[in-house]
Order: structure tokens, then sequence, then C-alpha cells
């Protein structure tokens, strides 16, 4: 069956990224010589040093509705980490709820790199999150749709050629995750991670410093800079990288507390679950499987899709995803 998937997977993948080229908008290079504050050694002994705990987010309510019987609340708060961007140090979520007037458990959830919407998160994986009695906290990672800078696409600034930056970007958003955990924790009793592509990678690390009682990732892997290298999508970020003067091997050195594999051993989540695409030629499998390797080898579900495609399997992804959470809660 194979031999038939994946051409078929992967020529899903190869049309959607024709499509939705990541070509930036300007070069982008790392903006200081001086990186100490993203390569200190220390961090990988003691993760808790780069991914800090923050004080509790102040949340604001900024729109409230219903979405197909639940109750969606449009959320904001202060990012822990200010950037240079005005638009980039506010974080903002939508939280979808039951509206039953019960306690429920709830993920926190962290979408892919480039997404323009999160129609897509809140009608597939939300409402079916919600049938099995889950409530969703979906964060807007840094950089991404209306934390954009004018002109630039979602995600543009968050992995780039300017790799200090990203380095940055993986530190606000972990620092933005803990600070709605206690606010998150009001609503529901238990609270697990999932996240999914680049959601996924900074979920690994997330996990390092927060002892979640799940965590769930699709699509995911350890070594950012090898994904960044041999990934499809990212062609042109390792174009810019390159046009630095920084190879493969410097890379690794910059963004090594970026790498969850290299923080495996830190990992305070022990109810893991992985789920990754069989034909990914976005974040290869062989990524995933070091990082499977690394934290012990937990459960690990393959399903025949590659990266993009992996849309037709999103129902059958979401519900293991519930299952394993109401499971180990």
């Amino acid at each position: 069956m194979d031999i038939f998937l994946r051409p078929l997977m992967r020529g899903v993948d190869r049309l959607k990224i024709l499509a939705n080229s990541k070509k930036p908008t300007v070069l982008h290079a790392p903006y200081t010589v001086d990186m100490r504050h993203i390569m200190d050694p220390s961090f990988l002994e003691n993760p808790e040093r780069f991914y800090f705990k923050p004080p509790r987010a102040e949340v604001r309510v900024l729109r409230e509705g219903k979405l197909r019987g639940c109750q969606l609340q449009e959320i904001a708060f202060q990012s822990p980490l200010e950037t240079r961007w005005p638009e980039n140090n506010t974080c903002y979520g939508y939280h979808l709820r039951m509206g039953d007037g019960k306690r429920h458990p709830a993920f926190v959830i962290l979408h892919g790199w480039g997404r323009r919407s999160l129609s897509i998160e809140l009608w597939r994986i939300g409402l079916r999150l919600a049938r099995h009695g889950i409530e969703s906290l979906f964060l807007v990672m840094p950089f991404h749709l209306r934390r954009a800078p004018p002109g630039s696409w979602s995600g543009e600034y968050m992995i780039s050629g300017d790799v200090v930056r990203t380095a940055e970007c993986f530190q606000q958003t972990v620092a933005e995750v803990r600070a709605i955990l206690p606010w998150l924790r009001e609503f529901s009793p238990s609270v697990g991670f999932l996240g999914y592509s680049l959601g996924g990678i900074i979920g690994h690390l997330a996990m390092t410093v927060e002892a979640f009682p799940v965590g769930v990732t699709f699509l995911a892997s350890g070594n950012s800079a090898g994904v960044t290298w041999e990934g499809r999508m990212t062609r042109y970020v390792k174009a810019d990288i390159e046009r630095a003067g920084i190879d493969r091997a410097r890379l690794e050195q910059i963004w090594a507390i970026t790498n969850p594999t290299l923080l495996a051993r830190h990992n305070k989540t022990q109810n893991m679950l992985m789920m990754a695409g069989k034909f990914d030629e976005i974040v290869p499998p062989k990524f995933t499987l070091e990082l499977w390797e690394a934290l012990g080898r937990p459960p690990l579900r393959w399903f025949p899709c590659a990266h993009y495609s992996s849309f037709f399997f999103l129902g059958p992804i979401v519900n293991e995803a519930a299952r394993f959470f109401l499971k180990h809660m």
C-alpha cells in the first residue's frame, strides 16, 4: 500500500508548498554577532535558565461568542518577553469551552508554522476534542496572524535567517505557555499539551520545564537545525542562513537550546504520545525517530501521510489524542 500512498501524499504536499510559498519578503540575517544569551552551555544542563517561568498572565477577554454550541473567547495578554515589534508583544488565544458550567480537562495547543488562520484548528480539532469532553486553548505563536509585522507573512519572522531571533521566539513561546497555564487551570482540573509541526517541536521544549499530565505531538521532531536544513518548506530560510555565513554545523551549535533531542533527558511529562507522517518531507521522520529514542521510546503512531496531507487523517489523529489524554489524566 505504501508504494501507492507515498507519491500521492507527497504530491499533495508539494502542490501545497507551491501554492503557499514561504519566500521571505526581505533578507533575514542575525541582528547581533553576540549570541551568548542563547548559547550559554549551562542552558543544556538546566533548561529552566532559558525557558524561565514568568509571572502569571493578566488575561483580557476581547470577544465572546458561540461555536457549534460551545463557548468561544478570544483572549489577550502581555507577552513575558518584549521584542522591538510592538504587534508581537501581545499574545492572543482562543479558548473553546463546553459551556455547561462544569469543569473539564483541557489541552493548551500550539499550531504549525505559517498558519494564516486558526479556523481549521477550531473546527476540526477544537470541536472534535469537545465531543470527547475536552476543552481547548489555542495560542497564537510569535509573529503569526495579528502578531506579524506589517508587510510580512504570518510566521515569517519566527523561523528565518535571523537565527538569534528564531531562538528567542522559541524561548518566547515557551514563556507564553507557562504564563497562561495558571489562568487555564482555574477552568480545567487537568491541562495537557497538544502541538503539531513547529508547535509540537516547541511543545517538547515546554515539557522539559513543565510537568504536564499528558503531552501529545504530531508531525513534530527534535533537531530544529536538521529540520530547517533538510525540510522542503524551509529552503528559503536555509538560503538566508547560508548567506549569513552560517553552515549546518554552526547552526546546530547556535540552536542547541531549541533542539528537543538534546534536552530530552530533562523531560518532565511521563505520559507522552507522538504521532507522525511516514512520508513527511517537511519534518523528516529520521528526526522524529531520534527524538523518540532520546525520550525513551514513548508510544509512537505512524500515519500513511506526508505533512500537509495529514489533513486527511486529522479526525483519527485528534480522536487518538483525546483518548490518550482521558486515559492518563
